[in-house]
């Protein structure tokens, strides 16, 4: 394989590694509130939902304010639906889901699997092995994670039924990483394309959320943590509207870095809401995280995996 097509995803980066510490370090943290959610014992189905509607609204009034509108042309609906059942709803439900047996900690380290998989996947898509110094990148940001992962494990007691469960949530963003950079509609606008994409989505589960329960016994426990389902609605909102802005500024394989940081912040916030240990470990991780993201996006060239 020649430089020129080795590194032509990568020449599609235009500097989006703030974004993407970014989006990571919002996701995690909404990880984190996740789990407040379902110990409030609030539904996997009734917190997405709660999540998808308050981001949509967010997101709706952003598009206002920017004086933009919503495409409603048949792909951008194809587009919004498929993105948001992929990239959304799917993980959304798997969090919500396997936080009620799981520590907040773990359910951020299986978001690290999504680079990976991407990388996979993405190689079987084009047809083509990654570029060698993406790939190293890769690897040495899942290894900073992998660090993080062993100084920061507690002795819980789950089934491991519940890890099983919790690899479809990266597993279907890796996925949705792939559709996105393949199907995104260049002629919407990033808010619109993300309030499209929020709306869906609610439409989408409002039948399901109404034949599975009574409207008291899906309100009555949001009732109680209502600004944390508001706090998590806004940061959904900032972190897709983030997403899509970002979609011309890197590729599937580079939007996935985001699970790496998505990891790191959730393991900082679990640590101060739920009193889970913290260590000089997470530090020297998170150096290791930085090089690999570094190494992926081109910022540091390891010139004996050049091409001649």
């Amino acid at each position: 394989m020649d430089r020129q097509a080795t590194y032509t995803e990568t020449g599609k980066h235009n500097n989006p590694t703030g974004y993407i510490i970014l989006i990571g370090a919002i996701v995690g943290v909404n990880y984190a509130l996740a789990k407040l959610v379902t110990k409030a014992g609030v539904t996997a189905l009734s917190a997405t939902f709660a999540q998808l509607l308050l981001a949509g609204l967010f997101l709706y009034l952003l598009l206002h304010l920017k004086h933009e509108s919503l495409s409603l042309k048949r792909r951008h609906i194809k587009y919004y639906i498929i993105n948001g059942f992929l990239g959304i709803t799917v993980p959304s439900l798997v969090a919500y889901l396997v936080l009620q047996h799981i520590p907040a900690w773990l359910l951020t380290v299986l978001v690290t699997l999504s680079p990976l998989i991407t990388v996979v996947l993405s190689s079987i898509v084009d047809g083509k092995l990654i570029a060698t110094q993406r790939l190293v990148g890769i690897l040495v940001g899942l290894a900073g994670i992998s660090f993080v992962t062993l100084n920061s494990a507690q002795v819980s007691q789950f089934d491991p039924i519940w890890i099983l469960i919790g690899t479809g949530m990266p597993l279907s963003l890796a996925i949705a990483n792939i559709y996105r950079n393949k199907a995104y509609p260049k002629d919407a606008s990033s808010v619109g394309t993300a309030t499209g994409t929020m709306f869906s989505q609610v439409l989408l589960l409002l039948p399901l959320l109404l034949l599975g329960d009574s409207l008291p016994a899906l309100v009555e426990p949001i009732q109680d943590i209502w600004w944390i389902i508001l706090g998590i609605g806004f940061l959904s909102a900032a972190s897709y509207a983030l997403t899509f802005f970002i979609q011309d500024r890197t590729d599937s394989v580079g939007f996935s870095q985001v699970g790496y940081f998505a990891t790191v912040s959730g393991i900082l916030v679990a640590a101060l809401v739920f009193s889970e240990p913290i260590s000089m470990a997470i530090f020297a991780a998170i150096a290791v995280l930085f090089f690999g993201l570094a190494l992926t996006n081109g910022h540091i060239q390891l010139t004996k995996l050049r091409a001649p």
